[in-house]
């Protein structure tokens, strides 16, 4: 619900609810015999999403994907003021309702905008302030509601991981609207902005006394893997052959001193090289930078090429920076080469190559990805080598962002460089083990 706002101004409303609905049964005939002609919500269950916003926002047009500051109240995370898809900051706790409203207020000065909470209208504090690039002089601002999906189901087999969402709708009743500055005359207009996937016929927008109410769907959220309708990462183009790489390696790790252990040769190895540290340290040093190496280059090439093949089966690219798409490259070669090396330090331990590729690749690596269950992996993914997969994850989750975030849409529970981290302290403590048991045993 919208007006111009040309040059500097401000916006300040208060809220007293916000209700919702979801769809639990896809709607239908009601038990009095009404049709969804009559009532679009038949069938709804009342519910409100944990971020569920109504509120104000200044945006720089209609057009999806413009900038925009926002302040909201949200469904279970208080006050928050959000801006261009990604930023957030939390204001007052707490959900509004008549008894204990929330006072939200914008203020533009050019391209700055303020953002600022109360409890009763009179005391405010500051939120938050953002610079908007790109926002015209004369800008869109107004009132709006929007709900993301309600995500029934969220499960992890051994074919992968599955989800169920359903539709939702939200409504935010407001009233003490009151603007500032420069507003040229006009009526309130509403508008659906982006895709919306709720209930039809709906008012999106209407009075109350004098207030308004303003019902609305979807998210005003970046795109991410694991919702509806969202694009494909770019490390989709090379994560099924970097797997196969990080099998290969491991395996021809292992084998690096594994097989001098079965065939003997370990005894001239060490005869010929007494201090036995230095010929782990060689060992590691030599299979790290050939495996580095052909991961940097396998990659680099893999990763245009696969890219192209999947726009060309008409996927789209969720898009990133140069930054993240050269940290993907390189943290997905890096994986390759420290796996080498960790299975170098178990088959040094362990003696026998096929046990240790079985306990470097096949139990967190397996395991994690395909056969346990969701909890399960989670925590396999945290505390074991399968960690470092998220070196690979090239889109953030958003803690804003209602989504599934499981491995099946490339997401992991540590940060990119956390999960190498964990990778390679694994390695660095294989390592240890390996120098000191190659010191105490018989060749």
């Amino acid at each position: 619900m919208h007006r111009a706002l040309a040059g500097n101004g401000s916006i300040t409303v208060r809220v007293t609810s916000l209700t919702g609905l979801y769809s639990s049964s896809g709607g239908g005939e009601s038990a009095t015999g009404g049709s969804l002609a009559q009532n679009p919500t038949v069938g709804w269950t009342p519910d409100v999403e944990p971020w569920s916003k109504a509120g104000i926002i200044i945006k720089a047009s209609t057009k999806p994907g413009s900038a925009y500051a926002a302040m909201m109240v949200t469904g279970s995370h208080g006050v928050r003021m959000q801006w261009n898809y990604t930023g957030d900051i939390a204001g007052l706790g707490g959900a509004p309702t008549t008894a204990s409203p929330r006072w939200l207020r914008l203020v533009r000065h050019g391209g700055t905008i303020i953002g600022y909470d109360s409890a009763d209208g009179t005391s405010w504090t500051k939120v938050g302030t953002v610079t908007l690039t790109g926002l015209s002089a004369t800008a869109q601002a107004g009132l709006f509601a929007t709900s993301p999906a309600h995500n029934m189901v969220t499960s992890q087999s051994a074919i992968g991981s599955s989800g169920t969402g359903v539709s939702t709708q939200d409504t935010g009743t407001f009233d003490h609207l009151s603007l500032g500055g420069t507003w040229p005359g006009g009526a309130w207009t509403g508008a659906d902005v982006g895709d919306t996937n709720g209930p039809s016929g709906l008012d999106r927008f209407r009075r109350i006394g004098a207030g308004f109410a303003v019902s609305g769907n979807g998210d005003i959220a970046p795109v991410v893997a694991g919702t509806m309708g969202a694009g494909t990462q770019i490390e989709y183009a090379i994560s099924p052959g970097s797997f196969a790489a990080v099998i290969a390696a491991g395996v021809l790790g292992a084998l690096f001193i594994t097989a001098e252990y079965r065939r003997g040769l370990i005894r001239l190895t060490l005869t010929a090289s007494p201090r036995r540290g230095r010929v782990l340290a060689a060992k590691a040093i030599v299979i790290g930078a050939v495996t580095l190496a052909a991961g940097i280059t396998g990659i680099a090439i893999a990763l245009p090429v696969g890219l192209a093949k999947l726009r060309d089966e008409g996927n789209q690219i969720l898009p990133v920076t140069a930054l993240t798409e050269l940290r993907v490259i390189a943290g997905a070669a890096a994986l390759i080469a420290v796996a080498a090396v960790l299975a170098l330090a178990v088959g040094a331990v362990l003696r026998r190559g096929a046990l240790a590729v079985t306990v470097v690749i096949v139990v967190p690596y397996l395991l994690a990805i395909t056969a346990l269950p969701a909890g399960a992996a989670d925590w396999v993914l945290r505390i074991t080598p399968a960690a470092a997969i998220a070196i690979e994850q090239s889109v953030p989750a958003y803690p804003q962002v209602t989504a599934a975030y499981t491995p099946m849409y490339g997401y992991y529970p540590l940060a990119p460089w956390t999960g190498f981290a964990v990778l390679c302290a694994w390695t660095v403590a294989a390592l240890t083990l390996a120098a000191f048991l190659l010191y105490r045993r018989d060749a």
